[in-house]
C-alpha cells in the first residue's frame, strides 16, 4: 500500500511539473495584476524600499520588500517566467513538512494520503503556476506552525520574520502564538520572547524604515486600504444590501473616489496622505457594526468555498477538462470545510483547544475583512485543513467518531 501511495506521490509531482512547463508558456497564467507590482518593485530593490526621496512611493509602501528582494535575486539566474518554479521548490517544502507534522500522529499510510491530497489541491495547483505570494506565505506560515509544534520556537521565529517580510501577517501571527503558548505552554514568558524577540525586531525596522522615508510610522498601507475598504464597504450593504456595488466588489474604487474626494493622488506628500489614510480607516471602525459583521461572515465562505474559476478559464483548457476541474474543486472544498465545520463542533464538545482549528479560525478572522472575498486567501491554510480532514478519516477508519489524535 505504502509504494502505490508513493508511487501516486510522484505521479502527482510530475503532473505538476509538467503542469507549469505549460503556465510558462502563456502569460495570462502566470502573470496577474498584482505579479506586475512585484516585478515592478524587483527591478531596484534600493530604489523603491531605502529610498527617501521616492515620488512614486505608493506600491512602495503598500507591498512588502520580501517578495520583491526574492524576485531581484532569482531573475539574475532565471527568466521570469521560470519564477514560478521557485513556487514549486516551496510548495514540496510544505509538502515534506505537512508529512513531518502528520507523521507525529498518524500511521506512515495516513502521511502518504495527506500528502496526495495537498498535490490535487487546485487552489494550491493554480496559485503555484502564478508569479505571487501565496507558494512562499504558506510555507513560511506553516514552517512557523511546525516547528511551534515540535518546540523550537526560536526556528519558528525565523520562519514568522520571513513571513513579515512577504504579507503584513507578522504582528497577528506573534499574537497568535502567545495565545496558545497561554494554553498550551509551561514555560510562558521564555518561550514568548523565543518565538517574538526576532519578529518584533523585523517588524520594528519596517515600521523604523518607513518613518525614515514618509515621516509616519506604518507597517504597510495595504492594512489601511483595506479598512477602509472595509468601512465604506459596510457602509453601502446597510444601505442597499448590494455586493455587486462596485463600493464593495472593486478593491481600489472606495480608494481612488477618497483620493479625488481629498484632492491627492499617490504622488502627494507622502506623509499627508498616509496619516490621513489612516485617520480615515480608523475613524469608522466601530460604524456599521452589523454590516461589517454580515460582510465578514460572506467573505469567510467565499475565501472558503471559492473554487477560483476565472483562473481556471484562463489557463486555456478545453470545456471538458475545464469542467472536470471545476467540479473536482467544488467537491474537494466541500468536502474538506465540512470536515473543518465538524471538527469545531466536536471540539466544542470537548472543550478542549484544537491548535488547528484555532489557526484556522484566527486567519479566517483577518482574511475575512476584505469584503468581497477572494478565495486565493485560503492557500495559507490548506495543510492545516488537510490535517483535520486526515484526522477524521483516521477516525472513521478506526470507528472512533468523537475522537481526535490531534
Amino acid at each position: 500500500m505504502e509504494k502505490l501511495l508513493k508511487s501516486v506521490i510522484s505521479i502527482l509531482v510530475l503532473v505538476r511539473i509538467l503542469f507549469l512547463q505549460i503556465s510558462t508558456k502563456s502569460s495570462s497564467i502566470y502573470l496577474t495584476k498584482d505579479s506586475d507590482h512585484y516585478i515592478g518593485l524587483s527591478k531596484d530593490i534600493v530604489y523603491f524600499f531605502f529610498n527617501d526621496n521616492l515620488s512614486n512611493y505608493w506600491l512602495s509602501t503598500f507591498r512588502l520588500p520580501g517578495y520583491p528582494v526574492l524576485l531581484n535575486i532569482f531573475s539574475r539566474i532565471l527568466e521570469i517566467k521560470n519564477i514560478i518554479y521557485l513556487n514549486l521548490v516551496a510548495d514540496l517544502i510544505v509538502l515534506y513538512l505537512l508529512y513531518k507534522l502528520l507523521f507525529i500522529y498518524f500511521e506512515k499510510t495516513y502521511c502518504y494520503i495527506g500528502c496526495i491530497l495537498f498535490l490535487i489541491n487546485t487552489n494550491v495547483l493554480i496559485s503555484s503556476s502564478q508569479i505571487m505570494t501565496e507558494s512562499f506565505s504558506t510555507l513560511f506560515f506553516f514552517a512557523s506552525f511546525y516547528f511551534y509544534k515540535v518546540k523550537k520556537y526560536l526556528v519558528s521565529s525565523i520562519f514568522i520574520s520571513l513571513l513579515s517580510i512577504f504579507k503584513p501577517l507578522g504582528v497577528y501571527l506573534i499574537i497568535l502564538y502567545i495565545i496558545l503558548m497561554i494554553f498550551e505552554e509551561k514555560k510562558l514568558v521564555t518561550n514568548i520572547i523565543k518565538i517574538s524577540f526576532i519578529p518584533i525586531c523585523v517588524i520594528s525596522s519596517i515600521y523604523f524604515n518607513n518613518f525614515v522615508q514618509y515621516e509616519t510610522s506604518f507597517y504597510s498601507t495595504s492594512s489601511y486600504f483595506h479598512l477602509q475598504w472595509l468601512n465604506e464597504a459596510s457602509n453601502s450593504i446597510c444601505k442597499d444590501g448590494d455586493f455587486n456595488s462596485p463600493i464593495v466588489s472593486e478593491p481600489g474604487y472606495v480608494f481612488e473616489n477618497w483620493l479625488q474626494k481629498n484632492q491627492l493622488t499617490t504622488s502627494s506628500d507622502s506623509n499627508i496622505l498616509i496619516n490621513k489614510l489612516k485617520a480615515d480607516s480608523s475613524g469608522q471602525i466601530l460604524d456599521n457594526f452589523q454590516c461589517k459583521a454580515y460582510s465578514m461572515a460572506r467573505s469567510s465562505i467565499w475565501n472558503m468555498f471559492g473554487i477560483r474559476r476565472a483562473n481556471w478559464n484562463g489557463v486555456g483548457l478545453n470545456s471538458i477538462t475545464l469542467n472536470f476541474i471545476i467540479y473536482f474543486s467544488l467537491i474537494y472544498v466541500i468536502i474538506i470545510n465540512s470536515i473543518f465545520i465538524f471538527s469545531i463542533f466536536k471540539s466544542l464538545k470537548k472543550r478542549k483547544l484544537n491548535s488547528y482549528i484555532f489557526v484556522i479560525l484566527f486567519y479566517m478572522i483577518i482574511t475575512s475583512t476584505l469584503p468581497f472575498g477572494n478565495s486565493r486567501t485560503r492557500v495559507l491554510i490548506e495543510p492545516f485543513l488537510i490535517v483535520l480532514l486526515i484526522d477524521s478519516v483516521k477516525n472513521v477508519v478506526s470507528n472512533k467518531l468523537n475522537k481526535s489524535y490531534l
